[in-house]
This record gives structure tokens, sequence and C-alpha cells, in this order.
């Protein structure tokens, strides 16, 4: 038994890991989309509004970004929990009007 969730949280942490490399290579080949998604999580915090990194993912999605090739922005939604947690810690004020569920990136940011 003890095997297997040492086995299970080595996944975990690996998969953490990987979500969360995908995340940070979105972030860095798509900083307009970047910023309007920052953007809007600002927007929403000041008006007192509770959102989903989600939705303002969609919202991105229907916007005509260009990443730094010059190729349309892709949004992948695996990297919605890293990404909360890092607009979290870029911008600790919204975190009240933001929910953060347990996540794989968790193990291994924290």
């Amino acid at each position: 038994m003890a095997e297997a969730m040492a086995l299970q949280n080595e996944y975990r942490a690996a998969r953490g890991a990987e979500l969360a490399a995908k995340c940070a290579d979105w972030m860095d080949a798509n900083p307009d989309a970047l910023r309007y998604i920052e953007r809007r999580a600002l927007e929403e915090t000041a008006a007192g509004r509770r959102f989903s990194v989600r939705l303002l993912l969609e919202e991105a999605r229907r916007k005509d970004f260009t990443d730094r090739r010059g190729h349309g922005t892709r949004i992948n939604n695996v990297i919605a929990p890293a990404l909360a947690r890092r607009l979290v810690k870029a911008h600790p004020e919204v975190r009240p009007f933001v929910k953060l569920r347990r996540s794989m990136v968790d193990e291994i940011e924290g």
C-alpha cells in the first residue's frame, strides 16, 4: 500500500511539473494573451466579482492574439490551474475572487 501511494505521489509530482512547464512555456510564447488575462483578472477583482481562470481563457480564445512566432494563440485548458496560481502569486489581491481547487500543480508550486 505504501509503495502504491509513493508511486501515485511520484506521478502527481511529475505531472504537476509537466503542467507547470506547459503553462510557463505558454506564458512566454503568448505575452499579449497573458496581459489580456491579467488585465481581465484585475478588472474583475477591482469590481469585486469572483471569476474563473477558465472563463478568462475562453475570453482570450475569442480574441485575435498571436504568439511570438506570429501564429494564432492556442490555449489548452490544462494550463488553467498553473496559470491561476501564477496570477495569484503575481497579484495577491485577486486571491479572494478566484477559487483554487486542489491540483497536481500544487505538488511542485506549493
